[in-house]
């Protein structure tokens, strides 16, 4: 990972913003900030980033929408279903892709603000100190998709994913699975906590043991990443029985473990958190929780022509519930 800008900061005891003002070329600094600044960009081997393309006059219905990936099929279908949603209502949708990245987060919400966009659907927001203190001011409507921030007070639509992460385990314990693993995306995710807490607390209810050799996180839930979590896996001095996954490293594992003699559902059961067309055509389909993103897709959007219509009106907070789709991945075991 590459130096951050406040990593500059830290080193030359500025803050963040005078930092980023002298990267940036922009605002007033003063001499001997800019040498500290230059200095520092020197020594740390700090890559500047090119600045965003200026959008040209008239960009008030241009939507963003803010996504951290575009490689998870779930992501990448919500994208569509945001964009046709978006042609529909007359508004261009810019997608903005930032590589989990928390400063081109916020440097992409200014860039929204700053040319008067008509709004921000974000997929991806994460919580720090530097991105609350600007969104405490901000003047650009916003709508938080699938994702959601603790200390935030904004407009936000998602799924119940501790429900989604309860309801995977009592399948897989109704089926007679006791021995249960879980595999989770960044412990910073607001959206694998719930699922993380949802799946123990069901796992307690049953009087279930929790073994923390069977509960794996990995930085994002993408197709390769299954690779490190099935070597984890089979390190293992005893495997679980069955696994709650989630998104597009399910069909990585199923893949993965099949490949090396492991057997779903005969060997290991697998149930995923969230459903996609992978988990629907993969050699063994997927038991998957599947959340109708086509109709949250919408309903942000309205909350976005509402937001913008309506600035002082109440926050929304939409929570769409899951449905489970049985297929061929969980073995029903014969001790019940």
């Amino acid at each position: 990972m590459g130096t951050t800008l406040k990593q500059i900061a830290e080193e030359t005891g500025l803050s963040i913003s005078t930092v980023s003002r002298v990267t940036a070329g922009k605002g007033y600094v003063s001499d001997e900030a800019r040498r500290l600044v230059e200095d520092a960009v020197k020594r740390l081997n700090y890559s500047r980033r090119e600045p965003l393309p200026q959008v040209r006059k008239g960009s008030e219905d241009l939507v963003m929408i803010l996504v951290g990936g575009i490689r998870s099929s779930v992501a990448s279908q919500i994208v569509e279903y945001l964009v046709a949603e978006l042609n529909r209502r007359q508004k261009r949708p810019f997608v903005a892709v930032s590589c989990f990245s928390t400063e081109m987060e916020r440097s992409y919400l200014q860039f929204a603000a700053d040319n008067h966009f008509f709004g921000v659907l974000a997929m991806s927001l994460t919580e720090t100190p530097e991105t609350l203190a600007m969104l405490a001011n901000y003047n650009c409507p916003l709508v938080l998709l699938e994702r959601y921030l603790p200390s935030l007070d904004c407009d936000c639509l998602r799924a119940d994913y501790y429900r989604i992460g309860f309801q995977c385990a009592e399948h897989l314990i109704q089926n007679g699975h006791r021995r249960i693993g879980f595999i989770g995306g960044s412990l910073e995710s607001t959206i694998t906590q719930d699922k993380r807490t949802g799946f123990e607390d069901c796992m307690r209810s049953h009087h279930l043991e929790l073994r923390p050799e069977w509960i794996i996180h990995a930085k994002r839930l993408i197709y390769k990443n299954a690779v490190s979590i099935a070597n984890q896996l089979l390190a293992l001095r005893e495997l679980p029985t069955a696994l709650v996954t989630s998104n597009d490293v399910s069909v990585g594992i199923l893949n993965e473990l099949t490949s090396r003699g492991i057997r779903v559902p005969e060997d290991i059961s697998i149930c995923n958190c969230e459903d996609s067309v992978m988990a629907t055509h993969c050699q063994v389909p997927l038991t998957s929780m599947c959340v109708d993103f086509k109709s949250m897709a919408h309903g942000a959007v309205k909350v976005l022509c509402k937001r913008r219509r309506q600035p002082s009106s109440p926050r929304s907070l939409l929570i769409y519930n899951p449905r489970l789709i049985e297929r061929s991945s969980v073995l029903r075991l014969s001790n019940l």
